[in-house]
């Protein structure tokens, strides 16, 4: 059972969230303030953060970047909550060392994915575990967020990373478009699910003669071809 913090200074937030969480089976924990979290980390590591960028005695970028400083809880992933939206803001945030980012008012169910992807992300690379995923001759190195096709270093952004990541991950199984749109987070807010296929198709022309471990499942989605 994953445990969850969850810092923010609004209950009915903190309530709502705890209850959706303890549905799927996580062990929830809550704190109003950075002092309350530190002195929660400090007692029952979590496995992940869901932290309010606006707090009563401290930035919850400063917090994010204090944890991330402290090679004790530096591993410890973190979904930053919060109303502000402007990209400086969101840059600011995952320099910070952030895993994600996601504006109120935010979806029950995108958020739940967003933590599952975040999680199962975090097994792999923990603990020595799984570094590098594979197909064929493309190889993405997790810890250093890199793409090599054939030896040679592919420039993939952002979302184009995450889309393929999330394919390898799934070991074969179809992501509907639904599913992989989840991957570029705020940015595809509004967007139609066509904005996945535009990534693919960018993803597969950078992948060169390696485009074909990205197959396209008709009226389903896609899926890695190993």
């Amino acid at each position: 059972m994953e445990k969850i913090l969850i810092i923010d200074d609004v209950l009915d937030l903190l309530e709502t969230l705890s209850l959706a969480l303890e549905q799927e089976g996580y062990e929830v924990r809550t704190a109003e303030t950075g002092g309350e979290a530190m002195a929660c980390i400090r007692t029952d590591t979590p496995d992940l953060i869901l932290l309010d960028v606006m707090l009563e005695d401290i930035s919850g970028i400063d917090l994010a970047a204090r944890l991330k400083g402290n090679p004790e809880t530096a591993h410890i992933p973190i979904i930053m909550l919060t109303a502000r939206d402007t990209e400086a803001d969101i840059i600011v945030g995952l320099k910070m060392g952030a895993d994600d980012y996601i504006t109120k008012p935010f979806s029950t169910a995108v958020l739940l994915a967003r933590i599952e992807t975040i999680l199962r992300r975090a097994k792999l690379t923990s603990g020595g575990m799984r570094e590098i995923l594979s197909a064929g001759d493309v190889k993405v190195h997790l810890n250093k967020r890199s793409v090599r096709a054939g030896g040679k270093e592919i420039d993939l952004t952002e979302g184009e990373y995450n889309i393929l990541v999330a394919l390898m991950e799934a070991g074969g199984a179809v992501l509907s478009r639904e599913d992989l749109k989840e991957c570029l987070g705020e940015r595809a807010k509004g967007e139609k699910e066509r904005i996945v296929d535009v990534h693919i198709a960018a993803a597969r022309k950078k992948l060169g003669e390696h485009k074909d471990i990205i197959k396209t499942v008709h009226g389903r989605g896609y899926r890695i071809v190993f």
